[in-house]
């Protein structure tokens, strides 16, 4: 197992990886997972100090999920 897949695991069951979870949920059932994935690795580019979590959020606000 490498670093990145245990770091994950580590935080599998936290809220934060939970609500990120539901976040592809949502955009997985308005058929739009691409473009909120997108969108929120084009914020977290402009804004490297964001959260993955607040950029699906905003995200997911973008897109209407």
């Amino acid at each position: 197992m490498n670093i990145v897949q245990k770091r994950f695991l580590e935080k599998a069951t936290s809220e934060e990886i939970l609500d990120f979870a539901s976040c592809l949920d949502q955009a997985s059932r308005a058929g739009k997972t691409v473009e909120v994935v997108y969108s929120a690795l084009e914020t977290i580019n402009s804004i490297p100090s964001i959260s993955p979590l607040l950029a699906m959020q905003i995200a997911c606000g973008d897109w209407d999920v």
